[in-house]
């Protein structure tokens, strides 16, 4: 069945278990956040920060004119595919976003870690800006 292993900015589906958080806010003060930013922080990820992609990622598809990202992130020992997007919504006038894992019923938490230090990045590089629930974290 469905697992709660993934966190997103948005849900297309209302019977899905998904860690919610806001989307993310590239404004950064003069509009000039992109999803060139985004890209940035993923050309220079650290792979195995807080023991999590140690085995790497690779950029499935980048589409500037559109302002999305994909990224598939892997798991050091076991090789267990992670999926992560970023795309601009016009909507919203926000970045949604979604980390998700393909198996399992849990994510031992490593969905969020990524999203925080993505968002740590863009934060601290990109001035971009963040949501956060009363704990401090994005979920």
């Amino acid at each position: 069945g469905n697992s709660p292993n993934c966190v997103a900015s948005s849900n297309p589906y209302a019977d899905l278990p998904v860690r919610t958080i806001e989307g993310w806010n590239a404004n950064n003060g003069d509009g000039g956040g992109t999803i060139r930013d985004v890209k940035k922080v993923i050309d220079t990820y650290e792979v195995g920060h807080d023991d999590i992609d140690g085995g790497g990622f690779q950029i499935m598809e980048y589409d500037e004119k559109e302002k999305y990202l994909y990224v598939q992130f892997q798991s050091y020992k076991a090789g267990y595919i992670d999926d992560f997007e970023c795309w601009y919504n016009p909507h919203k006038g926000r970045f949604d976003v979604r980390s998700s894992s393909r198996v399992g019923y849990s994510d031992l938490g490593v969905n969020n870690l990524r999203l925080e230090y993505i968002a740590r990045r863009l934060g601290e590089e990109f001035k971009w800006t963040f949501e956060r629930s009363g704990n401090g974290m994005l979920a």
